[in-house]
């Protein structure tokens, strides 16, 4: 016999919710730590409340998959802050936009993403060297790092729409076709 809750949860033809979203715990679920799955409940107590941002993820098991970087916590479905999805990830190496060409320093680890009330965005901290920084950086003042020799991803630019028909005629004796 089939559940028809499960069938209306992993519904393909109307999904009700995105298979994988960013959210947050800022409190503790009321109810006590029945909704964290029993070999991840070391794992939770650390991690949760807080303001962390974590991917979220459904699994076919009907848990959620709550990730943090490299820890993992499977949880039942439970009321949680939905949070705007982070540019990078933990792990990934970035830089300071405003850096100077060839200062290292300015480069660094993200070992943390957190959710600022003030900005209503992702901060992300970094490693540089041995130390963690305490400083948040927003998304606008970082960017992927790249060594020497390697290509980028490219940046993605909005595609140029000519003027439409009933704009200004360009001066055909202007040898630069610009137009009045």
């Amino acid at each position: 016999m089939t559940d028809p809750q499960r069938d209306t949860q992993f519904s393909e033809s109307m999904p009700l919710k995105p298979d994988v979203d960013y959210v947050m715990l800022s409190r503790w679920p009321q109810d006590g730590d029945d909704w964290i799955h029993p070999d991840d409940r070391n794992l939770a107590a650390g991690l949760i409340p807080s303001d962390r941002i974590f991917r979220r993820e459904l699994q076919p098991d009907g848990y959620y998959e709550l990730a943090y970087g490299p820890r993992k916590i499977r949880i039942r479905p439970v009321l949680a802050e939905e949070a705007p999805r982070p540019a990078f990830e933990i792990g990934q190496v970035v830089k300071l936009k405003l850096a100077f060409e060839g200062d290292q320093s300015e480069v660094g680890r993200i070992y943390a993403i957190r959710y600022s009330q003030y900005y209503d965005a992702p901060q992300f901290y970094l490693i540089r060297g041995d130390m963690k920084s305490r400083t948040p950086y927003l998304a606008e003042a970082l960017e992927l790092f790249v060594k020497d020799g390697q290509l980028r991803e490219p940046d993605e630019f909005p595609q140029w729409n000519p003027p439409a028909s009933d704009a200004v005629e360009p001066d055909k004796n202007n040898k630069y076709g610009e137009g009045i």
